[in-house]
């Protein structure tokens, strides 16, 4: 199953590489065809699991291995939206909106959700240790560099600078959400308070981006200025919708990841360190 969905995955990628001619369509056909068959495949894997489990009951490694799928699912689509979807071409094309948000699913969903379903066998959390101070970094480098205005009008021009362009992105965000994904006790793994330290750090260059966006009083891409309206929206308000974008969802994956964390916090390990709360007997309470 983790080889087909790799292939599924690996296809979606290369369905960016050729232009709008013969050779694309046909590759869009055949990545359809094969998404269609690993979500057939993961549908049944799951309802042979769940049906197992009716019968003989619920375990912890059975439960591992729906989330495995759902993850797997949720990240082909999400993959699949973003490359090979009107997204894709609305966002090349048309709308500067659309391209960020094919940059977020990219960099900041994509990402979490195929680490997410990895299994075990593939995970190397103990034998590769991501630093979250560099990971930080380079991802938000990645992110604001991209979107500087002569090499994001580059990007819209030149096809193989593209292509690079979105590689780097899930590059980025694989670095980025590695530390978040390595789980409680093993041997790299932050604490807790750290993981939502780190996200809450690591909101703060989107939200520039976002604002500068959003409060821009000029288009600041040219090829979004001279593109064929196909909405009501002009290119300045097609840009603070970018913003909006890139300031609110952007924030709010990260307050998704963060709230995770927060409720999975073990009340014994929150409290550990305080010191106990000694109750002093008054006359009221002897009575």
């Amino acid at each position: 199953m983790t080889v087909v969905a790799s292939a599924a995955a690996l296809l979606i990628v290369a369905s960016e590489r050729y232009g709008n001619d013969e050779r694309e369509r046909t590759l869009r056909l055949v990545t359809f065809a094969v998404i269609a068959a690993v979500f057939l495949l993961l549908a049944s894997a799951f309802r042979r699991v769940w049906l197992y489990e009716a019968a003989y009951g619920f375990t912890t490694a059975r439960l591992y291995a729906q989330v495995y799928m759902c993850a797997v699912a949720a990240g082909l689509l999400m993959l699949f939206l973003a490359l090979a979807s009107p997204i894709d071409v609305g966002g090349d094309h048309y709308l500067f909106s659309l391209h960020m948000l094919q940059h977020l699913l990219l960099a900041m969903i994509v990402p979490p959700l195929l680490l997410l379903g990895l299994p075990e066998a593939f995970r190397a959390f103990d034998r590769i240790r991501v630093s979250p101070l560099l990971a930080s970094i380079v991802f938000n480098a990645v992110l604001a560099v991209w979107h500087l205005p002569f090499l994001y009008e580059a990007t819209l021009r030149n096809q193989p600078l593209h292509v690079l362009e979105h590689l780097s992105f899930l590059a980025a965000g694989v670095l980025f959400w590695w530390p978040i994904m390595v789980p409680a006790g093993r041997r790299f793994a932050m604490s807790a308070i750290g993981k939502i330290a780190y996200l809450g750090f690591a909101g703060v260059p989107p939200t520039i981006l976002g604002l500068a966006f959003i409060l821009s009083p000029i288009v600041i891409y040219p090829f979004y200025a001279a593109a064929p309206r196909v909405s009501p929206l002009s290119p300045l308000d097609d840009q603070l919708v970018a913003g909006l974008v890139m300031f609110g969802l952007g924030n709010l994956i990260y307050f998704a990841a963060i709230w995770v964390i927060f409720f999975k916090l073990d009340d014994k390990a929150a409290t550990a360190g305080e010191r106990p709360v000694v109750e002093v007997e008054t006359p009221v309470t002897m009575v």
